[in-house]
């Protein structure tokens, strides 16, 4: 899986950019030599939507189960203070 945490940063730099590749996606990335600045040839990394919609549905039940903590959490914090 790609990293997607910086993708929209880079993306409004044209640093990035989605493209369809058959049935699945791909996200090429512009590459550069660091010494010269000279481009390299694009970054290709394949993206199936499949492996993003497990990757979102993970982290959605991920965050329920933190709400849940939390919310046991915050119970403890108003028994104590009763």
């Amino acid at each position: 899986m790609i990293n997607l945490k910086d993708y929209q940063d880079k993306k409004k730099q044209s640093l990035v950019f989605s493209i369809k590749a058959g049935k699945d996606y791909a996200i090429t990335t512009k590459k550069f030599n660091p010494d010269t600045g000279a481009n390299l040839p694009d970054e290709v990394i394949g993206v199936k939507m499949i492996e993003l919609i497990d990757k979102k549905k993970a982290l959605q039940d991920e965050i329920a189960e933190i709400d849940a903590f939390i919310a046991d959490c915050e119970a403890l914090n108003v028994e104590v203070i009763k």
